[in-house]
């Protein structure tokens, strides 16, 4: 969780100074122009995900989970602070939003593996009867990685002016990043193996090519993991990263939609926990298909009543809500993800999966969001975007019902269950 925490800070802290990095390195377009500008380079770390799907999937199957997580982990921790260091379009013209993209590659290189391989180390250590809440602490650090980023921009806000901000503050958060990405990797340094994994290497089960294997053998079940994704990928950007900046539109100043994501990521956390115990209390397709479906009818009228919103209060109270049903499905979904898949194969099929709905909707999220109210002209026009996630998952929930009755399920505990000095059972 802490890992994951660290990891998510780096990545998301671009999106909550969006608005500030806007002006530094898109400076002559119109105000909506280079907001889209920017948030297109917000997308632009998600559009690289799919590649390196292929490049950390496939090593978490051949030589692990715990060195894919050392490696994710330093490239964010060497990547976000580079950002804090870069010159604006002001020093070095054209050059500074084609570094700035570079970085955001690279952090789009890191987070490709650093959520799904994390998750699966959970997933592999966890009992049974406790595998829901447990593989939802991953998505605790997640929220709590962009609560940090949240409260530091918060923070820079209440301390510094605007004009501090433009000039220098900008920078705080992303050089913040190093010290923090360097606790994750001791951290890390002190973890063993998951037994699973393990006793997959004793008995001769890991596959040399995990990538060939995933694409010709298991591309249905990336499909799944696309489906499963959809919700969890829109629902999270919409309601925790784009919301900061939709709240700006409606007129509010930079300090107040700040404290309401504030507000909503400390409420999340505490949803994210009680989806972990509905996840081990009532299984997991039929959470999911329902949260999905609660999705579909309300976001619409919450979208409707936040931009009618006549206080800072009541807008937090709109946001509170429409982000409800998006964190309690985040927090039941990644046990899904993993117990749908062959241990095996689990690390490439799960980061190939999740790479490419990262890519398709997740870094897409904030962009299109602002696309549609500005072509529309319709401010709750973000709404059909979790429509179309909620559409997706619903179908995803009821196909994971089929697998999770399934023997794949149980393959966690036959292995978990062998010693690691004989061979696990076929």
């Amino acid at each position: 969780m802490i890992g994951n925490t660290v990891e998510t800070y780096d990545y998301a802290v671009y999106g909550f100074l969006a608005t500030v990095l806007a002006q530094l390195f898109f400076p002559s377009a119109q105000p909506g122009t280079a907001l889209l500008s920017t948030f297109a380079v917000f997308g632009a770390a998600f559009v690289v995900r799919p590649l390196g799907s292929f490049v950390f999937g496939p090593l978490a199957d051949r030589i692990g989970r715990r060195k894919t997580l050392m490696v994710t982990v330093l490239l964010m921790a060497v990547a976000t602070p580079l950002i804090g260091l870069l010159p604006t379009a002001a020093s070095i013209g054209i050059a500074a939003p084609i570094l700035l993209v570079v970085l955001r590659l690279l952090q789009g290189l890191s987070a490709a593996g650093e959520y799904c391989t994390a998750v699966i180390y959970v997933a592999e250590f966890a009992p049974e009867r406790v595998r829901g809440r447990m593989t939802s602490r991953v998505q605790v650090g997640s929220v709590l990685g962009l609560f940090t980023a949240a409260v530091v921009v918060l923070a820079l806000n209440t301390v510094l002016s605007p004009e501090q901000i433009l000039a220098w503050g900008w920078r705080i958060p992303f050089l913040i990043a190093l010290p923090l990405g360097l606790i994750g990797l001791y951290l890390r340094s002190k973890l063993g193996e998951t037994p699973e994994f393990e006793a997959l290497e004793e008995s001769g089960e890991t596959i040399e090519a995990p990538t060939r294997e995933a694409l010709t053998r298991h591309w249905p079940l990336i499909c799944l993991i696309f489906l499963l994704g959809s919700l969890h990928m829109i629902g999270f950007y919409m309601v925790y990263t784009y919301m900061q900046s939709y709240i700006i539109s409606l007129g509010y100043t930079s300090l107040q939609a700040t404290l309401v994501t504030v507000g909503t990521l400390a409420c999340g956390i505490g949803l994210i926990v009680v989806g972990g115990h509905i996840a081990d209390r009532w299984g997991r397709w039929r959470p999911l298909l329902a949260l999905s479906v609660v999705v579909l009818v309300t976001c619409y009228p919450l979208f409707v009543a936040l931009s009618n919103a006549d206080s800072i209060v009541m807008v937090f109270v709109w946001a509170l809500l429409l982000s409800t049903a998006p964190a309690l499905y985040s927090a039941i979904v990644p046990v899904t993800y993993v117990e749908v898949l062959p241990a095996n194969i689990r690390g490439t099929v799960f980061a190939v999966g999740y790479g490419l709905v990262a890519a398709v909707l997740g870094g897409s999220a904030l962009y299109l969001g602002q696309l549609l109210v500005n072509i529309t002209g319709n401010t709750n026009a973000p709404a059909f975007l979790l429509m179309l996630g909620a559409t997706l998952s619903i179908v995803a929930a009821l196909w994971a019902r089929a697998r999770l009755a399934g023997p794949t399920a149980q393959r966690i505990d036959r292995i978990r269950d062998t010693p690691t000095t004989e061979p696990a059972p076929n």
